[in-house]
């Protein structure tokens, strides 16, 4: 008997109560939103990769960049083993090439004006969150390094103009396709003349690995597409630290410069520099009340058009004509003003 009292106490002191259990699940977290899209080709996104891996760090990026540029000079440097000129030509070549890699120092993003804050990866990073960059050229792309804590994150690669071929970014889009797989297509409502339009802004993939990929459109100002891809818990918690620092939704510079409704019909890109410098330079129309306006000289009446049409009669020839107040011949009032004569 007692031992089925121990047992009973014991089964009691396990079962949590109701109220305890409401407050267990008031503590649990909810799980972050995400967008969710097909999964990219594993093997396509680790060739994107390449021998880049997440948490490297920037000297170990900056190691692998070099081996990366000293491979692409191995073939020709067999084939000129037999020409010293040539052998040493080509190895000058290859070592100012490391030189200026080296030269590409890791920028801090810690709250001081950047190169970067408007440009073509101005969306991809934020000030005072531990975040920098390495940047590397490669044969056909650029390619961007992102670091948390000096651990490697994310990826930026912007095309060159030649691969794109004229292509559109949905064309474009489809061969990336192609090659990762389905993607989603992400829409944005953007500001035009005529109002309000539904524009693709990106192509987004998932991963069983958890990695995000997305191909974005940044072609109106610098005529290339890009493919970001990058750890996705850590952009997650890079987005919660935006948000602590009271960071704001980022808008790009450049395109809010060209969907402020124009005041006129010119071309409405012809100033943006000016106006994301500050420095806007006024064109006629930007004021329309201030604009200077023509005088012209008030147009005849149908009257007094075909007075002028119909001989005067006889009686009225010999009678002096009337003059105005100001003594002058009424016909010499309609000239018209000076500076409009043809």
């Amino acid at each position: 008997m007692r031992t089925f009292a121990l047992s009973l106490v014991a089964v009691l002191l396990n079962v949590p109560s109701a109220g305890s259990a409401s407050a267990a699940a008031k503590k649990k977290p909810a799980p972050a939103k995400t967008v969710s899209a097909p999964a990219a080709s594993a093997s396509e996104l680790d060739k994107l990769k390449g021998d880049f891996k997440w948490g490297m760090s920037p000297d170990e990026v900056l190691a692998k960049m070099v081996q990366k540029i000293e491979g692409r000079y191995d073939e020709r440097l067999k084939k000129t083993a037999q020409d010293p000129s040539k052998y040493d030509k080509i190895q000058k070549e290859m070592r100012a090439e490391i030189d200026k890699a080296k030269k590409h120092s890791l920028v801090k993003f810690d709250g001081q004006k950047t190169g970067y804050d408007v440009s073509i990866i101005d969306q991809e990073f934020g000030h005072n969150v531990s975040e920098s960059m390495l940047v590397a050229k490669e044969d056909q792309s650029s390619r961007y390094f992102f670091f948390v804590g000096d651990r490697l994150y994310k990826m930026f690669i912007a095309f060159d103009k030649d691969m794109l071929e004229g292509k559109a970014f949905k064309e474009f889009g489809g061969l990336m396709q192609a090659r990762f797989g389905k993607a989603r297509e992400i829409f944005v409502d953007e500001r035009t003349k005529a109002g309000v339009s539904h524009k693709l802004d990106h192509f987004l993939w998932s991963s069983k690995s958890g990695d995000v990929l997305r191909l974005v459109d940044r072609s109106a100002f610098y005529d290339v597409f890009c493919l970001v891809i990058y750890d996705g818990n850590i952009a997650r918690q890079q987005a919660e630290a935006y948000k602590a620092h009271g960071k704001p939704e980022r808008s790009d510079a450049l395109v809010e410069a060209v969907t402020t409704k124009p005041l006129n019909n010119r071309d409405e890109n012809d100033n943006v520099i000016d106006r994301i410098t500050g420095q806007e330079v006024k064109k006629p129309g930007d004021n329309a009340p201030k604009d200077i306006v023509v005088p012209m000289p008030k147009a005849p009446t149908p009257t007094e058009v075909n007075k002028r049409d119909v001989t005067p009669p006889a009686e009225e020839e010999t009678k002096p004509a009337k003059k105005s107040k100001g003594g002058k011949d009424s016909k010499k009032d309609d000239k018209p003003p000076a500076g409009l004569e043809l």
